[in-house]
């Protein structure tokens, strides 16, 4: 215990909410966000994308991104969501192998928009100090005038992590542990208004205070993407937004059922998101034979390269994306259907087909309890044209945009 004079706040277990949680409302039925931006071909691990790379690849470039960030704020996206990485999966097309920094980018986008939300990433293990977010975010709310979020990821990637200098195992549960003291200090450092004490078993802080503090009332949006139940438990008790993938539409509802039960166990609101990949045509056909362009050309490399980091990453639930058996003899474990469902989507839905089939797949995924939808397009400057004039026109007349 330090003796310097001021007060000592608890270290406690979530929910914890000093002030309450902020309204999480944007008056639309489906909320939208503009996903994976900011890194090298998205979620498209395809050789195709080598074919025109400006467009299908490098539109993280800022001079290219700045602009499709406003557009997608034109045509109502409600936030823009960056993909956190730090390491590439590597192959022919550098699979996401530049990325520009999900803190830094929050704040540079800020002044560009007016109304879309900004969202940063923090990997709390990878070093990070709860105080460094705090302050860092605290910032960028201020620039955006309360437009900024936090994505919180409490798994890793081995190879990153160990690029930050830290070669050990992170124990699953323990990674968890340390993911809840750090919200706990960080929420502290967002409501105290006078310097405290914070001594926890991960994280300490002595003296500390963030001022000026966030813009929002009472603090910024923490989304959290937890795919096993203990995942799940610490979202749900600690974040506003739940992000949660699954395999099909029934999985979905079952995801959203133990998120719903949980959140009405601890009195909390949340949110439930999820992400998916997007390539938009005129008719299912030419969205078929799209795919097909894409699908040729899988990145193997890329695709083994990032299997190979995903120790630790907790979003997909224990084992979901653990190859079973050995199609690919050249690249150990891998299987056909993981590299189908990886390689475009990593695991996510696919909004292939024309508008009304895209549509359709949008309205299902709400229909089964999504509420806000990250987008990932397979061509973002032709995407977000195409959400505007065609696909936004039904999600409309469906209710599921105003």
């Amino acid at each position: 215990m330090v003796n310097n004079g001021f007060k000592t706040v608890e270290t406690m277990r979530g929910p914890f909410d000093p002030g309450g949680q902020p309204d999480l409302e944007t008056g639309q039925p489906l909320q939208l966000g503009f996903f994976g931006w900011n890194v090298r071909a998205g979620m498209t691990a395809s050789k195709a994308v080598l074919t025109d790379e400006a467009r299908l690849a490098d539109y993280w470039v800022w001079e290219r991104s700045s602009k499709l960030i406003k557009l997608a704020e034109d045509i109502g996206f409600d936030y823009q969501v960056p993909f956190g990485r730090w390491i590439g999966g590597g192959g022919a097309t550098n699979f996401n192998g530049a990325a520009l920094d999900f803190l830094a980018s929050a704040a540079a986008t800020a002044p560009i928009t007016e109304r879309m939300g900004v969202i940063s990433t923090a990997h709390i293990t990878y070093g990070f100090h709860p105080l460094h977010i705090a302050k860092f975010g605290a910032t960028i709310d201020h620039i955006s005038n309360g437009r900024w979020g936090l994505n919180i990821v409490s798994g890793y990637q081995a190879q990153e992590r160990a690029a930050f200098g830290r070669l050990d195992e992170l124990d699953h549960d323990e990674a968890y542990d340390m993911a809840e003291e750090f919200v706990v200090l960080m929420k502290h450092l967002w409501h105290e208004k006078e310097r405290f004490n914070f001594e926890g078993k991960y994280y300490q802080s002595y003296g500390a205070v963030v001022a000026p503090g966030p813009s929002r009332n009472p603090r910024p949006v923490l989304m959290n993407a937890g795919g096993s139940p203990k995942g799940i438990d610490f979202a749900v008790r600690n974040v506003d937004v739940v992000f949660t993938l699954a395999p099909s539409l029934e999985g979905y509802r079952e995801k959203v059922s133990q998120i719903r039960e949980l959140s009405t166990k601890y009195n909390r609101k949340v949110k439930i998101a999820t992400m998916s990949w997007a390539s938009i045509e005129a008719t299912d056909e030419l969205a078929e034979e799209r795919l097909a362009w894409y699908e040729d050309q899988i990145d193997l490399e890329a695709v083994y390269g990032y299997y190979q980091a995903l120790a630790g990453i907790d979003t997909f639930g224990a084992g979901d994306t653990s190859p079973k058996s050995d199609d690919y003899p050249e690249y150990k474990g891998l299987t056909k259907e993981f590299v189908k469902t990886f390689s475009l989507g990593m695991t996510s839905p696919r909004l292939y087909g024309s508008p009304e089939t895209v549509a359709e797949k949008i309205r299902a995924l709400h229909d089964v309890g999504i509420e806000s939808l990250f987008i990932n397009f397979a061509d973002p400057q032709k995407g977000l044209h195409q959400m505007q004039d065609d696909v936004l026109p039904i999600l409309r007349k469906m209710g599921l945009r105003k």
